[in-house]
């Protein structure tokens, strides 16, 4: 039967359709389902910070959601200069990594949930019955806020039997925000005009 790691992968493919990483044994079942599941394309890459580079810059050139994938620990931790700078951009991003077994930490094992924090991205950890949908929660949090989300994968859940995994639905988002009442609608078009009539417009 599908694992937890599958209920993540599959979840995730349906939303993307490239996955930067560094395996690890953290993330070997994820990555295994992922390609034995999916028609996702997993791209290598020597170093975990590169994992969130490459994401980075196949959404900037794409505009499209993007994925990566590492380990947990020191790998995780390798990612904390470019997940930062990805905060910074706005740029919508799920980051896969292995995570702590739910029993607690080992000695090799960081807090990664501060850690996150800290740079400004949130976490979200899967469980046995809820691979999916947390998965789904973390694509819609990115895809929102667009910013960079982390899907944690607990080390003792990675394999545990999930079932079936459910029907993907598409993420729920909000409705775009537009301009309320008559000033603001003034401005915008008092904005769109001068841009239009701009022969060296800058914005900063």
């Amino acid at each position: 039967m599908p694992s937890v790691s599958a209920h993540a992968a599959v979840t995730l493919a349906a939303h993307v359709e490239h996955v930067f990483g560094v395996m690890g044994n953290g993330n070997a079942y994820f990555l295994d389902a992922l390609a034995r599941q999916t028609a996702a394309t997993f791209t290598a890459v020597r170093h975990e910070s590169g994992a969130v580079v490459a994401a980075d810059a196949y959404h900037r050139s794409s505009g499209r959601l993007a994925a990566a994938t590492t380990t947990y620990g020191a790998g995780f931790t390798n990612t904390l200069t470019a997940l930062a700078e990805a905060v910074q951009a706005h740029v919508p991003l799920v980051l896969v990594v292995g995570d702590e077994p739910t029993s607690g930490p080992r000695p090799w094992d960081v807090d990664q949930i501060a850690m996150a924090s800290a740079v400004g991205a949130r976490t979200y950890t899967v469980g046995r019955t809820d691979a999916a949908a947390t998965t789904l929660i973390a694509v819609e949090h990115a895809l929102t806020y667009r910013v960079p989300t982390v899907l944690a994968i607990p080390y003792d859940v990675a394999t545990l039997d999930a079932g079936p995994v459910p029907d993907v639905p598409a993420p729920r988002l909000p409705d775009p925000l537009a301009p309320r009442g008559p000033f603001a609608e003034a401005s915008v078009r008092d904005v769109a005009a001068a841009l239009a009539s701009a022969r060296r417009p800058l914005l900063l």
